[in-house]
């Protein structure tokens, strides 16, 4: 398993915990049948429905890092094919 997979689920549930405060704050009422108060879930269940979307996500996100070059190489072939051919020495 890649150690940065930690990282980044690390990092998407803080974002959605941050997003649920914001939610939350907005909208009080939905967030206390939810049990959301803040950064912190009382209802185990949505914790546990967090974690795991922090989980998938922070597997499509590490997925995604790994297949950027390979997703810009095939960009570049499509928008000017001739970019990375490569090109004879030339002298003059």
């Amino acid at each position: 398993m890649d150690p940065r997979l930690l990282e980044y689920y690390n990092r998407e549930l803080q974002h959605l915990r941050e997003l649920g405060g914001e939610f939350a704050r907005e909208f009080p009422k939905i967030a206390g049948r939810l049990g959301l108060e803040g950064f912190e879930c009382a209802d185990p269940y949505v914790e546990r429905l967090l974690e795991g979307f922090s989980f998938l996500a922070g597997r499509v996100r590490l997925k995604m890092d790994d297949e950027f070059p390979r997703f810009t190489q095939h960009l570049l072939e499509i928008v000017y094919p001739h970019y990375l051919a490569p090109t004879p020495s030339m002298l003059v």
